[in-house]
Order: structure tokens, then sequence, then C-alpha cells
């Protein structure tokens, strides 16, 4: 008789358990817009900008309240520098694979940190003197990313974050660019 009620309640608490950790599986998507910033020497150029508009699409899965793991593709805008004689631009675009680590929620807020790898494509286009090209490279490079989730209901929130990528433009050896981008956009709960 004590065997059937240990059994019963072993099964209860295994139920309980269960069901709350199924509970705490979430898939999300959204989009964001934003602003990058590449880090390149712009030292002998007439002119340079090295910000310009960014978005990304992304979507994930929570394993649990704190922990998950996200994907993302991303557009850079172009950015670039010219001289009298020459005149360059870049661009980057690619996949991200990152673990997401968040907070417990506090006032519909919600921290998180993300670090994976970014996929790639960076490229470069040069016009000059009568002579113009391009060079294309794909490259894995580290991600690292913070931001912070404002639940405006249980399923959706406004998503601001900030995320840092190196992007390689062509096949030289020194032509990585760290890339700095600020987005904010929407998140979905499904």
């Amino acid at each position: 008789m004590l065997k059937k009620k240990i059994l019963a309640a072993a099964i209860l608490v295994g139920s309980a358990f269960l069901s709350a950790h199924a509970a705490a599986q979430i898939s999300y998507f959204g989009g964001s817009v934003g602003r990058a910033k590449w880090n390149f020497d712009c030292a002998g150029a007439k002119s340079c900008h090295t910000a310009a508009g960014s978005w990304k699409l992304f979507g994930g899965y929570d394993f649990s309240p704190n922990f998950g793991v996200e994907g993302s593709y991303i557009y850079l805008n172009e950015v670039g520098l010219s001289d009298p004689m020459l005149k360059a631009t870049f661009n980057g675009r690619g996949g991200d694979l990152a673990g997401v680590a968040k907070t417990t929620a506090m006032n519909n807020f919600v921290g998180f940190a993300k670090l994976g790898v970014a996929f790639m494509k960076g490229e470069a286009i040069v016009h000059g003197s009568g002579v113009s090209g391009s060079d294309t490279h794909y490259s894995g490079q580290p991600l690292i990313g913070l931001g912070v989730l404002y639940y405006v209901d249980k399923k959706m929130a406004i998503r601001a974050e900030v995320d840092h990528r190196n992007v390689k433009v062509t096949g030289y050896r020194d032509t990585t660019s760290g890339v700095t981008n600020f987005t904010i956009g929407l998140q979905s709960e499904f």
C-alpha cells in the first residue's frame, strides 16, 4: 500500500515538473531596424561615412525562462570613403546563431545577453582612375550582444539591443572591420 502511494506521488510530481517545463518553452520571431557603426580607418580620405542603416529578422526558441537559442538574418547597409581619385564602399549581410541568456522578468522588463557566431558576407566595391572592381568574402566571426525586452502584453514585446560582429570585406588579411549594431523592433511569441 505504501509503495502505491509513493508511486502515485512520484507520478504526480513528475507530471507537474514536465508540464511546468513544457510551459516554459517559447518560440518567438520579430524584426528590428537600426544603425550600424563600422570601425575602419578613414585616414587620408576626403569624405568618410562609417555608419548606416541596418535591419534584422530573427527567431528563437527558449528552452527555459532563462536560456534559449536564436537565429537571425541581418543586413548592414553601405558605408564608405572617397578622395578625388578613389571611392570605396562596403556592406555586409548574413546569418547569426547564438545562445541567449535572459533575466527574470521585473515590471515587464527582461534583459538578455547573446553569444554566438555570425556567418557574414562582406563586400567591397572600388571605383577610381578608370578602374573599378569588387570583392566578396564569406566568413564566420564571433557575435556578442546585450539587450532588453519590454512586454506590452504576454505575447508582444518591444526589443532594443546592441550587438557586435566582425565583417571581412575582402580576402586580404587586414580587411576585417568590427561592426556595432544598435536596433529597436518588435518581438512576438507563439
